[in-house]
């Protein structure tokens, strides 16, 4: 085993916060409190407690599922301790997760594999581009944290989420919820289950069904200057399918059909500053106002100079100046509305089919009682991203005259400055065709999956083991046409095609000591995956104001070979105090960057040690589970944006070796009867040991001195309560809070390019990372339950989000070399009435 970094010096933070939270029981009235739910969990392939299972989880029940209105990811990471996240720029339906600062890159980025494995009934989601569609009927979420490399296997080094469906009743009920909100929302949630057809064990069998749909639809957070439809608004549907067919008492066999889709104008990208033109650090601002303007005015006053350029060149760059004046002067903060040459639009649609066949054998000897289990599932989702990733309005008036990107008048400055105009009708011309935008996407992709997973369950008096064998296959096809700094790059179209293959068995028991009264426990798992990857580039040519790029295509394909393992010590202390140790390892696979032409990267691995405790107090009245952790990664994936193209790609990188460590604590304590009130804090320390640096000349750039842990806070705090604090004759009335809050965090790792050294060579600069503000969120849903009707239930709900209305970053893009720097921003307030009925 390597050394991992817990130094002399490292504090291990979550000790003091847990001291003096054990102190909570001098304050719990033993008179009036009840007992806390006990919470099971499918974790480890069989139903068990959470309490009694030795691995760090958060889990919600689907009445924590509703009360924090939880329908997709997105809604889901704010509030779950060590998680982090955000939703692509641009993409709507494409979210990036993180655990204990582990993180899977951009999600619409469809050659990239996520470090967070997502499974929704079993079933493996096998890219982020769709792991924000909504999921028309929950049941439970459970968060694993840590590598998961056995029992999930490929892409789960930072951990798992599983997400379970509600399964058919077998008899007449039906759910159904209306909600209206402010910003014009309208939501509608329902459920119906049929009676069941047939009795188990007679003929056909039994056989029961369920339909689940959703609608959401809302209008934009911030208005189109414009014109047309106002940015980040919302237009679902989810609906689902299920059904169970139980012949006999010990075979089960559950078919799910599910579908999303989306049709939604994106989340405003505000620009909100601009990367140094050079590595000696000059403003763009103020190389246009000094140097540009009064270079085009002399140029324009030269004997036979080019009419367009006191025509359309300088008041364009009036105009251009004008533009990034007000870009400063708005600064950072939430607006009310942007501008947009072409609203950045999604359209997405997935379908899902599963089969989960479950058969108990019975006690079969030595193996114990025996369960088998297959699931077959297959996936495809279909996107379409068009528009801006900016809100300057560069549009072009009748006159060819608009606010260009800075680059297209640098480039002008030395067509007519040093070249005589050489070369000029062709920028012209380009203008007139493309536009002199700065940014533009255009994207189409589809992905489909198929996977195939056979398990078999096992039980004896002293030992609980599954054994397991997966097959994993999919296709990514993605055909992009994205523009930045226009028109000078042209329209780069860019196709391919990347499939992957896979093969894992695995396996993992747990063995009980009778010796010790059961109260000793050892886990051991082991997995062994083949996988490859075969990508195929068809780069169509790229037509440019200076010349025509080749069209290039390629085939590649790589093969990748991983032994994952884990092994875990867990010792009940008491009854209700059990404490773990575990050490685990996991892998993400290796690949392909599709947005850049013939560019591969590495798996990575991880190895991670962690100790916990899980402990109910006062009558399971108080539970208090903690753990530190520390891991160490080799060959790490991160994300960076790469503009050496002309445009703005994501891809990702091996970034070296990174070692860190961390903590979680989970308090929660029913004090007064009906009332829970719970703590999660989380903390990650540590950034690169090794980051890979960027020379050019023998200039170099390290990258491990100047790296940052992307896209996780180091603290989050989580606090919640849950208190049904009166019972009348109208109904039960609940009140439900939770405050999130967490420190800053970093947009990506580092952002170094080569880029002019202002004295007509080029040079290595690292542009400053975004950082992301610290935030504090407050939700509350204040609810009366259990409203006497003659028939069924009734319930009516009044929720805020955001009380505070802070006005926190998401997300933000430094495209370094391009000029820009945007920000996106959280949801502002939001607050509306719901009606369930339930009968």
């Amino acid at each position: 085993m390597k050394n991992y970094p817990f130094t002399a010096g490292a504090r291990l933070k979550v000790l003091p916060l847990a001291i003096s939270l054990l102190s909570l029981p001098t304050l719990v009235s033993n008179a009036s409190a009840q007992a806390l739910e006990e919470v099971l969990v499918t974790a480890e392939r069989r139903v068990e407690s959470l309490q009694d299972t030795p691995i760090s989880i958060t889990a919600l029940n689907s009445e924590g599922i509703d009360k924090r209105g939880i329908t997709n990811t997105d809604d889901m990471f704010a509030s779950m301790p060590g998680m982090g996240g955000y939703s692509a720029p641009g993409s709507r339906g494409a979210t990036s997760l993180s655990i204990r600062g582990i993180s899977g890159g951009v999600g619409s980025n469809i050659s990239l594999d996520p470090a967070v494995g997502m499974y929704v009934d079993g079933v493996y989601v096998g890219k982020m581009l769709g792991t924000a569609m909504d999921v028309a009927q929950i049941e439970r979420i459970e968060i694993l944290r840590g590598p998961q490399g056995t029992l999930y296997g490929r892409n789960s080094t930072a951990g798992a989420i599983n997400v379970i469906s509600r399964k058919p009743l077998g008899e007449f009920a039906a759910d159904l919820t209306a909600g209206l909100g402010n910003y014009g929302l309208r939501t509608l949630k329902g459920s119906v289950d049929f009676d069941a057809i047939g009795e188990v064990g007679e003929g056909a069998g039994k056989l029961s069904a369920a339909l689940n749909f959703l609608s959401k639809d809302r209008d934009g957070f911030y208005e189109n200057y414009s014109g047309g439809e106002d940015f980040d608004n919302l237009d679902r549907l989810a609906w689902r399918a299920a059904l169970r067919w139980e012949p006999r008492e010990n075979i089960t066999v559950d078919y799910i059909y599910d579908h999303s889709e989306l049709d939604e104008v994106g989340t405003l990208q505000k620009a909100v500053g601009f990367t140094a033109l050079n590595t000696q650090g000059t403003s763009r601002l103020d190389f246009l106002k000094n140097t540009v303007l009064p270079s085009a005015q002399g140029l324009a006053m030269a004997p036979g100079a080019d009419g367009r350029i006191a025509s359309r060149w300088i008041p364009s760059i009036q105009k251009t100046i004008d533009a990034y004046e007000q870009v400063l002067a708005r600064g950072e903060g939430r607006p009310k509305g942007g501008w947009a040459d072409n609203p950045p639009v999604s359209e997405n649609e997935s379908d899902g089919h599963a089969i989960t066949a479950e058969w108990f054998l019975g006690e079969r000897g030595v193996l114990g009682e025996v369960t088998l289990k297959s699931i077959t599932a297959y996936r495809e989702i279909e996107t379409y991203v068009f528009g801006d990733l900016e809100d300057i309005d560069s549009s072009l008036d009748a006159n060819g005259i608009g606010a260009y990107n800075d680059n297209l008048h640098l480039a002008l400055l030395q067509i007519y400055g040093q070249f005589g105009g050489a070369g000029a009708d062709g920028v012209w011309n380009a203008v007139d065709t493309l536009g002199a935008g700065h940014s533009l996407q255009d994207t189409s992709s589809a992905y489909e999956q198929f996977s195939q997973e056979f398990q078999l369950t096992g039980a004896t008096a002293q030992l609980d083991y599954t054994l397991g064998l997966f097959w994993f296959e999919d296709e990514s096809n993605y055909d992009r046409k994205a523009a930045f700094a226009l028109p000078l790059a042209g329209r780069q179209a860019e196709k391919y095609t990347l499939n992957t293959d896979a093969l894992a068995l695995y396996g993992q028991g747990t063995y009980r000591f009778a010796q010790l009264e059961d109260r000793l426990a050892l886990t051991i798992g082991m997995r062994y995956t083949e996988e490859k990857k075969a990508v195929a580039y068809n780069f169509g040519r790229v037509v440019s104001p200076f010349g025509v790029t080749p069209a290039r295509s390629t085939d590649l394909d790589n093969n990748f070979y991983n032994f994952s393992y884990n092994a875990t010590v867990a010792y009940d202390v008491a009854d209700n105090i059990n404490a773990f140790l575990r050490y685990a390892t996991g892998y993400r696979s290796g690949g392909f960057n599709g947005e850049i032409f013939a560019n591969g990267f590495d798996e990575e691995t991880i190895e991670q040690v962690e100790v916990g405790v899980k402990s109910d107090w006062l009558d399971k009245r108080l539970r208090v589970n903690a753990g530190v952790y520390a891991y160490k990664y080799d060959d790490l994936q991160t994300s960076v944006i790469d503009t050496t193209s002309g445009t703005a790609a994501s891809a990702i990188i091996n970034a070296g070796v990174a070692e860190r460590w961390g903590s979680e604590l989970e308090i929660s304590v029913a004090p007064v009867e009906a009332m829970v009130v719970s703590l999660a804090y989380s903390y990650i320390h540590g950034d690169f040991a090794e980051y890979p640096s960027t020379c050019f000349n023998g200039e170099c750039i390290k990258g491990y001195k100047e790296s940052k842990r992307g896209n996780s806070p180091s603290n989050k705090v989580n606090l919640s309560l849950d208190y049904t604090f009166a019972s009348t004759a109208i109904g039960d009335f609940n009140l439900f809070v939770d405050a999130n809050w967490q420190d800053t965090w970093e947009q990506v790792s580092l952002a170094p390019a080569v880029i002019s050294d202002g004295m007509g060579g080029q040079g290595v600069y690292s542009f400053p990372v975004r950082s992301m503000d610290e935030r504090t969120v407050v939700n509350a849903r204040i609810s009366l339950s259990n409203i006497p009707v003659e028939k069924g239930e009734l319930m009516v709900s009044l929720w805020g989000n955001n009380l505070t209305d802070d006005d926190y970053p998401a997300y933000g893009i430094n495209f370094q070399g391009l000029g820009l720097e945007t920000e996106q921003y959280g949801a502002p307030r939001t607050y509306g009435l719901e009606l369930r009925y339930r009968y």
